[in-house]
């Protein structure tokens, strides 16, 4: 997918900004992914950070990055850290002038409907969140680390609301261009129709 990800740009010339799920003070994470796309070529990466260090003044630079990556964790945490920093605005302006996101995990399911599958599992089906909401279905990683019971409420959750749920294994993913889905991997489609 990384591949597909740098397809027409050049990585030497590429800016990549990196957005964290949790703090990160020790850039472990951020290293870590540095590190990863130094592998593809990408020398310039940037933090951005949505907890102690967040700078309002940095918006713009990550605005003009060339990929926007939302990195794995808590899905729920870094739902409430976008809203938290006012950050769904900018993200969906940079969306419809035809940015480039990346996003592993809990990065993936920001692009989506919400977060209610994760307040599924979590026991807190009360307060829905509204994820950014770039694509109209919802995305449920690590499909093959899911219990039968919380699957089945998936297949629940689909029927009773109409929602499209896409879920993929681990390794798997989407890649959504211009409305058009392509498949990584062996995708699971949850249809609610």
């Amino acid at each position: 997918m990384d591949h597909l990800l740098l397809e027409g740009l050049d990585p030497a010339h590429t800016k990549i900004a990196y957005i964290p799920s949790t703090e990160d003070k020790e850039r472990k994470y951020f290293n870590l992914k540095a590190e990863y796309y130094r592998d593809y070529g990408v020398r310039e990466m940037m933090f951005f950070d949505l907890y102690g260090e967040f700078d309002s003044a940095k918006i713009n630079e990550l605005l003009q990055c060339d990929i926007i990556h939302l990195s794995a964790g808590n899905p729920m945490e870094l739902r409430q850290a976008l809203k938290r920093r006012n950050m769904d605005g900018h993200l969906q302006v940079y969306f419809e002038q035809g940015g480039i996101f990346a996003g592993v995990s809990a990065g993936a399911v920001q692009f989506g409907k919400s977060t209610k599958l994760f307040q599924l599992y979590a026991g807190d089906a009360n307060e829905t969140q509204e994820a950014l909401q770039f694509v109209d279905f919802e995305f449920l990683p690590h499909y093959n680390r899911w219990n039968d019971a919380f699957k089945k409420q998936v297949w629940d959750y689909a029927r009773t609301t109409g929602t499209t749920v896409y879920a993929g294994n681990d390794g798997d993913g989407l890649i959504v261009e211009d409305g058009d889905i392509r498949f990584i991997g062996d995708i699971t489609a949850i249809s609610g129709e």
